[in-house]
């Protein structure tokens, strides 16, 4: 499986379910819509038209191509025949983003910033996953364990990263890009220099 870039969403990519239909405000961010498209069950699509795809330049969607995941369509017939949508339904789907496009206004789902959908247009078959989890063991500053209650650390027990709660909090609302490679990289320091000091002072009993 392929991670798509987000940018394709950040840059005018929509999300259009078995119905043709979207679904939500695709720009909340990928881990907040993820329980939006699980919602909708399999077939859900990523379209974009030209202008999102020369937006997305030197992104990891090049990589996506490659692997053959983006299907290239000439016109709106061609991607509803090949993707088994309905044209009618699609095609509203398209005029209306493009209408709010044209006036650079913000759409029935509260999303700014959409671009004008026009051809030849591209597909990306698409399946919400489990990419990490949130929560974990309760640390203190110094990546200390703390005991249930939260008043005393676990001595010499220290956490980071996934495996410590962070502060993104525990639902996928809390979740911004980049907070799990933050919290590692931090508390994971935190817990190296503390663990290298509890081995320093307990070798020296």
């Amino acid at each position: 499986p392929l991670l798509v870039t987000y940018g394709v969403v950040v840059n005018g990519g929509l999300l259009v379910n078995s119905s043709g239909l979207r679904f939500g405000n695709e720009d909340v961010g990928y881990s907040e819509f993820s329980s939006a498209v699980l919602a909708q069950g399999p077939g859900v699509i990523e379209v974009f038209g030209i202008e999102t795809a020369k937006a997305c330049a030197a992104t990891r969607l090049e990589q996506v191509i490659a692997e053959g995941q983006v299907h290239a369509h000439a016109s709106l017939e061609a991607l509803a025949a090949d993707r088994g949508l309905p044209l009618d339904a699609l095609r509203m789907t398209i005029q209306e983003v493009s209408r709010v496009a044209c006036s650079a206004g913000v759409d029935a789902f509260g999303r700014p910033g959409l671009r004008e959908m026009s051809p030849p247009f591209s597909s990306i078959a698409v399946q919400a996953a489990l990419f990490h989890t949130q929560g974990g063991l309760r640390v203190d500053d110094r990546a200390r364990v703390m005991r249930a209650g939260g008043t005393e650390p676990v001595r010499g027990l220290f956490s980071a990263g996934g495996a410590a709660a962070g502060f993104s909090g525990d639902s996928v609302e809390g979740y911004l890009s980049g907070n799990g490679l933050l919290s590692a990289a931090v508390f994971g320091r935190w817990a190296g220099e503390e663990g290298a000091r509890h081995f320093m002072s307990r070798s020296r009993l």
